[in-house]
């Protein structure tokens, strides 16, 4: 059976099956499939994810998606020092999620800042799509102004596209400014 729980990404891959990502009892990230839209489920599979802690709740979870190719990617949030803060993180698989890469740090900022609730989607050209709320441009304003409270609104909205699978990213894009920190980004096609 799978985890109850609003903490859980689910996906249906090209075969069909409904996969799941989620953690375990001993906060472990793991997939799990279903052949039959979740009446009856194969056995939960660990992911090394490198002893990372991962962000699991209703908001923020680990996420699924399958792409051309036998791509799979797994993402998730690992959380930093700093309250609100983390990392949008990923692991791929290139042979239909029998085994998966180490994770790897999706954006270019390395900054102990937001980068968090992120969105994932491979398009009909096979290119995945990673958008997260990121706070680097309130930060850099803070920074211009002294430490005083920043006259940025909200947090940023950036993305970043791989057109293989996740092997290899384009940079950092910006793509809204001034979004509500609390708003969750939703990718559809």
């Amino acid at each position: 059976k799978p985890p109850a729980g609003l903490s859980l990404g689910a996906a249906f891959a090209p075969s069909g099956e409904l996969w799941i990502a989620g953690l375990d009892a001993q906060s472990r990230l793991f997939v799990q499939a279903s052949p039959d839209a979740g009446r009856n489920w194969g056995a939960r599979r660990v992911l090394d994810n490198q002893g990372d802690a991962v962000s699991a709740d209703g908001e923020n979870r680990p996420k699924i998606a399958f792409g051309p190719n036998g791509w799979v990617v797994v993402s998730y949030t690992k959380p930093l020092a700093k309250p609100y803060t983390g990392d949008i993180r990923m692991l791929r698989s290139a042979d239909g999620g029998k085994t998966f890469s180490v994770p790897f740090t999706v954006h270019e900022d390395r900054q102990v800042i937001t980068h968090r609730f992120e969105s994932i989607r491979f398009d009909r050209k096979g290119q995945l799509h990673v958008l997260w709320v990121d706070k680097r441009d309130a930060e850099a304003e803070r920074a211009r102004s002294g430490g005083k409270r920043a006259a940025y609104d909200g947090a940023a909205i950036y993305g970043r596209v791989s057109g293989d699978g996740g092997a290899t990213w384009g940079t950092d894009a910006k793509l809204a400014d001034g979004s509500c920190e609390c708003c969750r980004i939703g990718i559809v096609e």
